[in-house]
C-alpha cells in the first residue's frame, strides 16, 4: 500500500488524499467510457476488415486466373509493352483522423481506376484479355489500399484499447484501493487521537474537581 507509507495523520493530508481519490475516480470513469467506446468501434470494424480481406483474396485469385491465359495469348513481350505503356501512376495519400482521441492514419489511393481509353496501350493491337487483366489488376490495387487502410486503423484502435485497459486496471486494482486504504488509515488514526485527547481532557478536568 504505497499511499500508507510515510503519511501523516493530519487534516491537510486527509484533504489531499480525498482530492486524489476524487480525481482518480473521475479518471477511471472517463477511461472506462473511452474503453467501452473503443470496444464498440473495434467490434463494428472487425467484420468490415474481414470482408475487405476476403475481397482482396478473391480479387488476387482473379488476377492470377487471368494472368496465365494472357501470357498464352499475348506472350511475355506484348504484356510487358502493354504494362509499360500505361501513363497514369497510382498514388497513395495519407491523412489523419481522430477516433475517440486516437489519431489514426487514413490511407487512400489516387489514379487507381482508369478508363479503358486512358490506359495508354493501343486497343487495336491488343486482345480483350489484356483489358480484363488490367481491370482486375486495378481492382486488386484498390482492394489492397482499402484493406491496408482499414487494417492500420483497427490495429491502432487495438493498441489504444490495450493501453486504456492497463490504465483502467491500474486505477481499479491499485491506485483507488491504495488511496482509499490511506484515507481509512488517517481517519482511524485521527479518531484515535481525538479519543485520546478527550480522555486526557477528562482526566485533567477530573483532577481539577
Amino acid at each position: 500500500m504505497p499511499y500508507i507509507r510515510d503519511i501523516r495523520p493530519t487534516k491537510s493530508e486527509l484533504i489531499s488524499l480525498k482530492n486524489r481519490l476524487r480525481i482518480a475516480k473521475r479518471a477511471y470513469n472517463i477511461l472506462e467510457m473511452k474503453r467501452e467506446g473503443l470496444i464498440i468501434e473495434i467490434t463494428r470494424r472487425t467484420p468490415e476488415v474481414k470482408k475487405e480481406y476476403d475481397l482482396l483474396l478473391i480479387t488476387y485469385r482473379r488476377v492470377m486466373h487471368l494472368l496465365a491465359p494472357a501470357y498464352m495469348i499475348e506472350g511475355m513481350l506484348n504484356l510487358t509493352i502493354a504494362a509499360y505503356s500505361v501513363e497514369s501512376r497510382t498514388g497513395i495519400e495519407i491523412t489523419q483522423s481522430n477516433l475517440f482521441g486516437v489519431r489514426v492514419p487514413v490511407i487512400s489511393g489516387t489514379n487507381v481506376r482508369t478508363d479503358l481509353t486512358e490506359r495508354g496501350y493501343g486497343l487495336l493491337g491488343t486482345s480483350v484479355i489484356i483489358d480484363d487483366l488490367a481491370d482486375a489488376y486495378e481492382q486488386l490495387v484498390e482492394a489492397i489500399i482499402s484493406y491496408s487502410g482499414s487494417l492500420v486503423i483497427l490495429n491502432r484502435l487495438l493498441i489504444e484499447l490495450n493501453r486504456i485497459t492497463r490504465r483502467v486496471k491500474a486505477l481499479e486494482n491499485n491506485v483507488i484501493p491504495s488511496i482509499s486504504d490511506a484515507i481509512a488509515f488517517i481517519t482511524s488514526a485521527r479518531e484515535e487521537l481525538e479519543r485520546e485527547e478527550q480522555s486526557r481532557l477528562f482526566h485533567i478536568k477530573k483532577k481539577r474537581n
